[in-house]
């Protein structure tokens, strides 16, 4: 995916002080499996390393139905780097429209001096 094909966003000093994850589209391919993609911002102001994105799937009663972790590509991400994310569900079989999604991380102290 090129740079060209991401909305257009803030700049990183008004976005919040955090790792940001965005959700994207959902679709449906004809083996019924459901892929969700999104993109990851680091605005922590720190490096960060391990990253894992967590996706709660809801149904139309805000029941909670599936729960799903896919690491981003790169999951080592400097201040204002971005990362993308794709999760597959096999037989899902739904497009997801109502979604919660939460990051995991660790600090990248590699480049700390003592």
């Amino acid at each position: 995916m090129g740079i060209e094909e991401f909305p257009e966003i803030e700049s990183f000093q008004r976005l919040p002080k955090k790792l940001i994850v965005k959700g994207g589209d959902s679709t449906v391919d004809s083996n019924q499996d459901t892929t969700f993609k999104g993109l990851v911002i680091n605005n922590l102001g720190q490096s960060v390393k391990d990253v894992v994105v967590h996706l709660i799937v809801f149904d139309e009663d805000n029941i909670p139905v599936l729960q799903v972790s896919a690491k981003p590509e790169p999951d080592r991400l400097s201040q204002g780097n971005m990362a993308s994310f794709k999760v597959k569900m096999q037989g899902f079989a739904k497009p997801i429209n109502n979604y919660y999604l939460h990051s995991q991380w660790k600090y990248d102290d590699s480049e700390w001096s003592v």
